[in-house]
């Protein structure tokens, strides 16, 4: 009897609710992990067909591009492609960035109006559709003579679904959706984890299967791994529009009622005193009062401006401008150096594919263990808030791209990664900021219009990188480093504003932003 008493309160559990938060981790992870899998592996075949196909230089010669011991000619073959490569890696930035900027514009009301499954739904096809082109191109590349620009095509599907822009609007909106403001930090932190856990394993494991089999087999792996992300998005995956389970956090004055006044007057025999009756009466439907907007309507892009520009009480609306924009200086930055990086990397230090993903999963693994002491140690035993996690995260950007671009040996790159064990913090603690001092309902506008600002960062970030990396890449490659840490110094600043408001109405904010 106990046993059967014991199953049957289990049963009547909620289980579809405590698991239904964790339903996205596994599609972000599986859509990183494919990326960090295939992405050193196709930028390295790229210099190689650049270097047969652009430049005909011998084959022989080109394979030895991917070796410790270079001599001195195949070091300088090494600087001449780097320059034409840089270029095609701004290309491909560029074109990714279009559309998914103008698709910015409509994210969030898209999100708020038809749901957070139909976004992630059109981007993951676009992730697929792509990955599947690049594999096609790869294969081909084996028996043929394939210009390396035909990859640059290959960006074509997912850039016109939205991209990232597009996914982790969606994505981040389905966080808030299914935590509350007490549980959202930590969970952004178990977001930052999983990111460790794909960027680390995907870096990790490319070489090795690399080494055993070759480039279009990798690419080809990764593409399976994003069509089933995509197929459990479809299948799998609720819709969480609604599922919010703080309800409290939408502001009383938020919420819209209507009232009714009688007119009629009082009777004779009635007190003139007497306060007045109030009826309320239920809100009309939305689809009674207006006609349902298109999906391409500018209706969308006006509800996200008002929404983000709608003044808030106690300098609220400031503080979301305040970490948008220190989010943008952010991704202007990683824009910039992902696109030069890994040619820094090489033409600095000459490292091969499997010593640059060594390091490429060290510099994951040291950031998310500083994300660890973080949340854990410095937030749950001291009691830092948010705002100074930020803050700390920043000054170990700054500390850690000053030490890269001063760096010339191999352990200098390793150090500059320990300068930055926080930085993976900064992410997570301003989406946290934002989400707690917003009701829900607006979460997803102003996500879109973060995402809107930073979508036109590879604009200018990505040609200004490649500029002066291409100067300085006989002299100091790592001078783009010393331009990152100046601006991750202005992102400081504005987090430091934060900060201030946030003394000034230290009371309004004690809950939202401790």
């Amino acid at each position: 009897m106990v046993e059967k008493a014991s199953l049957a309160r289990l049963r009547s559990l909620e289980w579809g609710r405590l698991f239904n938060m964790f339903y996205i981790e596994p599609v972000i992870f599986m859509l990183l992990f494919s990326h960090m899998l295939s992405g050193t592996v196709m930028r390295n075949q790229l210099i190689y067909q650049t270097c047969t196909v652009i430049f005909q230089y011998n084959e022989s010669d080109c394979k030895l591009l991917d070796s410790k011991n270079n001599t001195a000619e195949i070091q300088a073959i090494e600087t001449e492609l780097q320059s034409y490569v840089a270029n095609m890696f701004l290309t491909r930035t560029l074109f990714e960035s279009i559309v998914p900027a103008i698709c910015g514009l409509f994210v969030g009301s898209w999100s708020d109006h038809y749901g957070r499954k139909p976004l992630l739904i059109v981007s993951m096809i676009g992730f697929s559709a792509s990955a599947m082109l690049s594999s096609v191109i790869c294969w081909l590349s084996n028996y043929y003579m394939v210009n390396p620009w035909w990859y640059t095509l290959a960006a074509v599907p997912h850039s016109l679904l939205g991209g990232l822009c597009v996914f982790m609007v969606a994505a981040f909106c389905f966080i808030s959706d299914t935590t509350d403001r007490n549980t959202r930090p930590y969970r952004m932190i178990f977001m930052e984890f999983i990111l460790f856990v794909a960027l680390t394993s995907g870096s990790l494991t490319s070489s090795f299967v690399y080494a055993a089999t070759s480039a279009a087999f990798v690419q080809s792996l990764s593409c399976l791994i994003v069509i089933l992300a995509t197929l459990f998005i479809i299948f799998y995956l609720p819709e969480s529009l609604g599922m919010c389970p703080d309800q409290d956090e939408i502001p009383e004055k938020e919420k819209e009622i209507v009232v009714t006044i009688s007119d009629q007057k009082p009777e004779a025999h009635e007190k003139r005193d007497e306060p007045p009756k109030y009826e309320t009466l239920e809100k009309p439907d939305i689809e009674e009062k207006t006609k349902e907007p298109g999906l391409l309507s500018i209706k969308h892009i006006k509800d996200m401006f008002s929404t983000c520009f709608k003044r808030r009480e106690n300098n609220a609306h400031s503080i979301i401008w305040l970490v948008t924009l220190a989010g943008f200086v952010s991704i202007f930055v990683g824009d910039g150096v992902m696109t030069v990086m890994y040619l820094f990397v090489r033409q600095q230090f000459h490292m091969t594919v499997r010593e640059y993903t060594i390091y490429e999963t060290v510099s994951q693994s040291v950031p998310m263990l500083g994300a660890l002491v973080g949340i854990l140690i410095l937030r749950k035993l001291f009691g830092l808030s948010v705002v100074t996690l930020a803050l700390l995260s920043l000054l170990s950007e700054i500390l850690s791209n000053l030490a890269r671009g001063y760096a010339y040996l191999t352990w200098h790159l390793y150090l500059s990664v320990a300068l930055g064990v926080f930085r993976s913090i900064q992410g997570p603690m301003c989406r946290t900021i934002v989400s707690n001092i917003v009701p829900a309902s607006d979460t997803g506008k102003l996500f879109a219009i973060g995402n809107i600002v930073q979508s036109f960062a590879p604009f200018v970030a990505a040609p200004l990188y490649t500029a002066i990396y291409k100067n300085s890449l006989t002299t100091n490659p790592g001078e783009f480093n010393f331009l990152s840490a100046a601006f991750y110094l202005i992102s400081f600043l504005l987090i430091g504003c934060v900060m201030r408001i946030k003394f000034k109405h230290r009371n309004f904010y004690a809950k939202s932003l401790k």
